[in-house]
């Protein structure tokens, strides 16, 4: 079967293609959006109003950076954006899109927790997190099942997908055996919920360094570009003002996750939005490998 993720990543990098070459004024290819190409018509013109004399958008590629697209602008200078598209449903009103842009899609930001950006806020719960959880669960767990391996060797497993390089073969065994076996994986993973419920009730997260990452992420973007099935639209950068940490609550599915609300500046109107910071293994089913956390 082939994974659904490949499939994401590659129709993002069409979108990020075909939207760097339209806003350049070059012929490109609006098929792999959600709107007919005539909704973009005039779009164009929008964007120039905002952007007199905008010259070439280049899109960004690589992990790091916090924004797809650059556009060339008068001067020298340039402006930096986000493309976001929501493929199926109802898109959200352009005056929530105004203060949440990213709402109708994916993550403000998203990360391994072994990530140097995601070190700067998690703080009990990145590698603290990943030791108690191995001593707690993943040790008296894989006893019977590849016995002998260590916190060390299990980290490093459970976050290099493929497990190519030096591996510890307990580790790696493990891993495998969780990825053949839907009922090992079932039981992990509520072994896992019930882990987040006690360790999210006693430990958090660095909030004041969230909030530094959070303005660090969204100030970087000076326009998102939000496409939907009713076409594309323009949206101011915006400014944050402050972040505020509201407490831990249920997921509807199990476990907990952090909750904020984050007030944002966009013109002279200022308004509260909510943000989640939640935590999601993101191959082979929860509990298996590759431990993200999600800025919602």
């Amino acid at each position: 079967m082939t994974d659904l993720r490949h499939i994401a990543t590659s129709i993002s990098k069409r979108r990020e293609i075909a939207m760097a070459k339209f806003l350049s004024g070059e012929q490109a290819d609006l098929s792999c959006f959600p709107c007919s190409a005539q909704k973009f018509d005039i779009f164009r013109s929008e964007f120039l109003k905002k952007y007199p004399g905008a010259g070439k958008t280049e899109r960004i590629g690589g992990l790091g950076e916090h924004y797809d697209l650059m556009t060339a602008l008068a001067g020298g200078e340039s402006a930096q954006g986000e493309a976001k598209t929501k493929g199926t449903g109802k898109p959200s009103s352009s005056e929530k899109l105004r203060f949440q842009p990213w709402c109708d899609t994916v993550q403000v930001l998203q990360g391994q927790i072994k990530s140097q950006i995601g070190e700067k806020f998690l703080g009990d719960c990145g590698n603290v997190m990943v030791r108690e959880w191995f001593e707690q669960v993943i040790k008296p767990f894989s006893e019977g099942i590849s016995p002998g391996i260590t916190c060390e060797g299990y980290a490093k497993a459970m976050s290099t997908i493929k497990m190519t390089g030096l591996q510890e073969e307990a580790s790696v065994a493990f891993i495998q055996a969780l990825r053949n076996s839907s009922a090992l994986k079932v039981a992990l993973k509520a072994k896992w919920l019930a882990f987040e419920e006690r360790w999210f009730s006693t430990h958090t997260l660095n909030h004041e360094n969230l909030k530094k990452v959070v303005s660090e992420v969204i100030h970087a973007k000076h326009y998102w570009v939000c496409v939907s099935k009713d076409g594309p639209q323009l949206i101011d950068g915006l400014k944050v003002v402050d972040l505020r940490y509201v407490g831990v609550r249920q997921k509807p599915r199990g476990g907990m996750s952090f909750h904020y609300t984050l007030t944002v500046r966009s013109g002279d109107e200022t308004k509260d939005v909510p943000m989640e910071c939640k935590f999601h293994w993101k191959n082979g089913g929860q509990a298996v490998q590759n431990l993200n956390f999600m800025l919602l």
